[in-house]
């Protein structure tokens, strides 16, 4: 038997006990955070790590639009600003041109503040 990593097993037990919005608040963080540093990446020349920052990135947009309620009519906005993240990211990889994903990490973070934004306005409303 494995024995039991208490970091990972305390990671695990915080995200189980995260509310969806913390849960899609927390993805769009580590999102950012790759977004910046494939940027720096890109900047440095480094490729193989920039893929690496920018796949995570993917993953994560794919992710959420894989995920998403379609009983809602916001949904289709959602899918295609996740659609388009993805995009520009691939736009940055394939030029290797870090000015995209910069481009792109504003826009992340208006929609990462709108959520917590949501997220307070529904705890107070409980």
């Amino acid at each position: 038997m494995m024995p039991v990593d208490p970091i990972m097993q305390y990671k695990q037990q915080s995200i189980n006990t995260m509310s969806k919005g913390e849960q899609l608040i927390t993805l769009l963080n580590e999102a950012l955070k790759n977004l910046h540093y494939g940027s720096i990446m890109l900047k440095d020349k480094n490729y193989a790590t920039a893929q690496k920052c920018t796949e995570k990135s993917k993953k994560i947009f794919s992710y959420l639009s894989s995920v998403l309620d379609w009983n809602y009519e916001v949904t289709n906005d959602l899918y295609q600003l996740y659609y388009f993240f993805n995009q520009q990211i691939i736009k940055a990889e394939v030029k290797r041109d870090a000015a995209v994903l910069d481009e792109l990490v504003p826009l992340v973070e208006k929609m990462r503040d709108t959520w917590e934004e949501a997220e307070k306005l529904s705890h107070m409303n409980k």
